[in-house]
C-alpha cells in the first residue's frame, strides 16, 4: 500500500510540473496550441513592437525608434527568451524534485505512523516511563522518624486552588491525632515552624541524579556479587566430590575445605564425606587413620570455637555455631564406630589441656595478667576448649561412676576453676562457664562439684558491702582480691 502512494504521488508531481512549464511558455508568448487567443500583455508587446522599424545596418538588422536611435538588434529577444525559459525549466525541474522529496518524506512520516510510530514517539515514551518510575519512587512509603530531612507543603489547606509549595525543613516531632494518624511537626529551613502536618504533605527530599547513579550502581553491584556468589555456592555444590582421602594433619583439612568448599555447610559437608567413605564400619584397615582423623576434627572444632571468640558466627556464609553442630555429630558417629579409639584420642588431647594449663599458671607468676577481650594475657583456657569440653557429654555418657574420658574431664574442670586466678571481668564469665559445665557433668549422676560451689561463693561476695566480713562468716575458700 506504501509503494502505490508513492507511485501515485510520484505521477501527480510530474503531470504538475508539466503544467507549471505549460503555463511559463505561454506568458513567454509561445503558444502550446494556436487556436487560443492572445492575452492582453501579449497585444501590448507587439503593439511596442509596431513602433519601432527595422533597418539593415553594417551591424545587421537592428530596431530604429521614431528619431533614429537603434534600440536593439534583431534576434536577441529570441536569445534571451530561450534563456529565460532554459533557466526556468530548470527551476521548474528542481523544485519539482524538491516537491516530490517533500512529499515523499511526508509520504514515509505517515506510513511510519500508521505501522508503529516513530522515533520522537519512541523517545516519548522512554520519557514518560521514566517519569512514572520518578512519581513511583516519590509514592513509595517511607517513615519519617524524629530529625529526619524531609519537605512539607507549606499551609497545604490554606493555600488558593490546591497549589502546593514545598520547602525543605527537619521533622521536630511525631504525634497522632484523634483519629490515630501520624501527623508532624515541621522546623524549616528559613526558621518558619509549622505544627499537625498530615502526612500527605510530607515528603522525602528529592535526590539527586549523582545520588540516584550512585543507589543504582551500589544495587547493582550488590546484586552481581550475590549472583556471583551464588553461581560459586552452585559450582562448589556439584564440584565436591563424594570421595575424600582421609586428611592427616589439620592444614591438610583446611587445604581440602578450602579447595572445594564455599560456605561453612560445604565445609561440614566435606567433613561428613570423609567420614562416611572411610568408616571403619566399611573397612577396618581404615582404623588407624580414622583414628588420626578424629584428632584432627578436634583441633578443628578448637580452631572454629576460637574464631568464634574473636570473629563471632561469621554470617550465613559461614555459620560457626552450626559447623561446631556437625563436627559434634561427625565426633559421635565416629565414637560409635570405634569407642576404644574415640576415647584414646580424648584421653590424650585432655592430657594436652592439662599441660597447656599448667605452663599458663607458671607465665602468671612473670607474666602481667590483662583481658584477653583487648588480646592481653589470661590463663584460663580459650573459648574452643570449653567449647569442645561442653561438646564432651553429648558424646560420651557422664552419669559413668569412673570413665575414662569424663572423669579427667571433669577433674580438668576442677582445677581451673580452683587455681586459675581472677582479675578482670572475662575471668569471671570464663569461671562461670566452667562452674555450669561441671554442674551439667555432675547433676545426672546427683555428685556435688565442691570447685564450682567454691568459686560461685568467691563471686557473690566479689559483690558485698563488707568482703572481710563476708569470709570470715563463710567456711568456703573464696577467690583472691
Amino acid at each position: 500500500d506504501v509503494e502505490n502512494a508513492d507511485g501515485k504521488t510520484k505521477r501527480k508531481r510530474r503531470n504538475s510540473g508539466k503544467k507549471d512549464n505549460h503555463e511559463k511558455k505561454k506568458k513567454r508568448g509561445g503558444h502550446s496550441n494556436p487556436d487560443e487567443l492572445d492575452s492582453d500583455d501579449e497585444q501590448v508587446g507587439k503593439k511596442d513592437e509596431a513602433k519601432h522599424e527595422v533597418r539593415f545596418t553594417a551591424d545587421g538588422l537592428v530596431y530604429v525608434d521614431k528619431d533614429g536611435n537603434v534600440v536593439g538588434k534583431v534576434g536577441d529577444e529570441t536569445k534571451n527568451d530561450d534563456q529565460l525559459s532554459s533557466s526556468e525549466e530548470e527551476d521548474s525541474d528542481d523544485n519539482s524534485g524538491e516537491d516530490e522529496d517533500d512529499r515523499s518524506e511526508i509520504v514515509d512520516s505517515e506510513s511510519d505512523h500508521d505501522l508503529g510510530g516513530s522515533d520522537d514517539e519512541a523517545s516519548a515514551a522512554d520519557s514518560n516511563e521514566k517519569e512514572s518510575e520518578n512519581e513511583f519512587e516519590d509514592k513509595v512509603a517511607v517513615e519519617f522518624t524524629k530529625g529526619m530531612k524531609v519537605q512539607g507543603n507549606y499551609r497545604a489547606n490554606e493555600q488558593y486552588g490546591g497549589k502546593e509549595h514545598w520547602y525543605n525543613g527537619d521533622v521536630t516531632n511525631v504525634r497522632k491525632d484523634s483519629k490515630g494518624k501520624k501527623i508532624y511537626d515541621i522546623t524549616y529551613e528559613d526558621g518558619d515552624f509549622e505544627e499537625g502536618v498530615i502526612e500527605e504533605n510530607v515528603r522525602p527530599i528529592p535526590k539527586s541524579k549523582e545520588q540516584k547513579e550512585k543507589e543504582r550502581n551500589e544495587i547493582t553491584e550488590a546484586s552481581m556479587a550475590k549472583k556471583k556468589k551464588q553461581k560459586a555456592k552452585e559450582r562448589a555444590s556439584e564440584a565436591i566430590p563424594f570421595v575424600f582421602e582421609v586428611p592427616t594433619t589439620l592444614d591438610a583439612l583446611h587445604d581440602m575445605i578450602a579447595t572445594h568448599a564455599t560456605t561453612g555447610s560445604d565445609a561440614s559437608l566435606i567433613i561428613q564425606r570423609i567420614h562416611a567413605t572411610n568408616s571403619v564400619r566399611l573397612n577396618h584397615k581404615n582404623k588407624e587413620k580414622m583414628q588420626n582423623f578424629y584428632d584432627v576434627l578436634l583441633r578443628r572444632f578448637v580452631a572454629v570455637g576460637d574464631a568464634i571468640f574473636t570473629s563471632g558466627n561469621g554470617g550465613p556464609d559461614l555459620e560457626r555455631y552450626k559447623q561446631l553442630n556437625a563436627i559434634t555429630k561427625t565426633l559421635y558417629g565416629m565414637s560409635q564406630d570405634s569407642p576404644e579409639c574415640a576415647g584414646a584420642v580424648w584421653s590424650r588431647r585432655l592430657g594436652i589441656f592439662q599441660k597447656a594449663l599448667a605452663k599458663r599458671l607458671r607465665d602468671v607468676e612473670v607474666t602481667p595478667l590483662g583481658d584477653a577481650c583487648e588480646g592481653e594475657f589470661s590463663a584460663w583456657p580459650s573459648t574452643g576448649t570449653l567449647l569442645l569440653l561442653r561438646a564432651l557429654p553429648h558424646i560420651f555418657p557422664p552419669t559413668d561412676k569412673r570413665h575414662s574420658v569424663v572423669t579427667p574431664a571433669i577433674i580438668l574442670l576442677g582445677q581451673i576453676l580452683a587455681q586459675t586466678p581472677v582479675k578482670t571481668q572475662y575471668d569471671v564469665v570464663m569461671g562461670l562457664f566452667c562452674c555450669g559445665l561441671m554442674l551439667e557433668y555432675t547433676k545426672d549422676a546427683k555428685r556435688l562439684p565442691p570447685e564450682a560451689l567454691a568459686f560461685l561463693a568467691g563471686v557473690l561476695r566479689l559483690y558485698a558491702d563488707d568482703v572481710d566480713t563476708a569470709l570470715i562468716d563463710s567456711p568456703i575458700p573464696s577467690l583472691g582480691v
